[in-house]
């Protein structure tokens, strides 16, 4: 069965809740990440509905989120010098990838934590 989401806004993050039922155009068609946000996608090319989070929010666990473990492309939308990095743990440890800002990775699967992340830390530490 396909499940479609929705977003929905709370006091720092949009949170994504599944719907019972959808057709498939919803499933693959592309969302775009607004500015300030990191996008996390569950398909490759930035298709499917992203988890979204403002990226000078704080970090988040993704393990109770329909993302956890189906990280397949990411946009960070936030400003210099604001980082994401994903990781294979739930608790930011582990295998993971640094994303800077203004950047796209269209495939994840290429990359230390493939479509396997299960929390995301923000913050101004550099990459590298």
């Amino acid at each position: 069965m396909r499940h479609a989401f929705v977003a929905a806004t709370t006091a720092s993050m949009l949170v994504v809740v599944p719907l019972s039922t959808a057709g498939a155009a919803g499933a693959s068609a592309r969302v775009p990440c607004g500015s300030g946000q990191v996008c996390i996608y569950p398909q490759v090319g930035f298709r499917g509905t992203p988890y979204v989070r403002r990226a000078s929010d704080g970090s988040v666990s993704l393990v109770k989120t329909p993302i956890n473990d189906r990280t397949l492309s990411v946009i960070n939308n936030g400003s210099t010098p604001r980082t994401a990095r994903i990781y294979r743990s739930g608790h930011y440890s582990g295998s993971h990838t640094c994303i800077q800002a203004g950047t796209r990775i269209p495939d994840l699967r290429g990359y230390a934590v493939g479509q396997w992340g299960s929390s995301l830390k923000l913050n101004n530490d550099r990459c590298g």
